[in-house]
């Protein structure tokens, strides 16, 4: 482990994507740690990430797998109306957390083959596309949420592909992709 005291969250959600890789499991960071990558740095005291996970029995093995690491897991799931089907939330003795999220309705699975290759700490890591990142905060919805999308226009504009994130925002629903077009009435992407 290498985490060695508490505000080291991202150093546990190194080890977490450590596991995710031994066991083959794609996944892409999100939250506040791919804010400050594209740009938007805010405090947080956890770290973020959506994984793919094919069965129940998967999850079982994963959760399973970071309690023999020493590690504090709790499984949740949400209801046929929750826009997340399940969320592990993983915690270090430090009170260092990372939440895992599967299942985001209206993200597909090609979010985790557009995920950004990257290095931190000299480690790989994958972070969620710019697209997707904007796209899943607009879905999310809250003003800390939006003012991250905002935030984020405003740093990396240019690098926005306009047709890849409408299309994106778009599976998440009619709702999104309204907001989406607000935000960019006040927010026109320069590309």
């Amino acid at each position: 482990m290498r985490t060695t005291a508490p505000g080291q969250s991202a150093l546990l959600l190194l080890d977490v994507i450590d596991l995710l890789n031994k066991r083959h499991i794609p996944y892409a960071i999100i939250g506040a740690f791919a804010a400050s990558f594209y740009g938007v740095v805010r405090a947080s005291l956890d770290a973020d990430a959506v994984i793919s996970i094919r069965t129940v029995r998967d999850g079982n093995e994963l959760c399973q797998d970071l309690k023999v690491l020493g590690l504090s897991v709790e499984r949740r799931t949400g209801d046929h109306e929750d826009p997340i089907a399940a969320v592990i939330n993983i915690q270090d003795s430090f009170h260092n957390r990372v939440d895992l999220l599967t299942g985001i309705r209206g993200m597909s699975e090609e979010a985790f083959h557009r995920a950004e290759e990257t290095r931190f700490m000299k480690s790989s890591i994958k972070m969620v596309s710019l697209e997707d990142f904007i796209a899943m905060k607009i879905f999310a919805g809250s003003p800390k949420d939006l003012a991250d999308v905002i935030g984020v226009l405003e740093v990396s504009n240019n690098k926005v592909n306009a047709s890849l994130l409408k299309e994106l925002t778009a599976a998440y629903g009619k709702k999104c992709l309204a907001q989406l077009q607000a935000i960019l009435k006040a927010h026109p992407l320069k590309n």
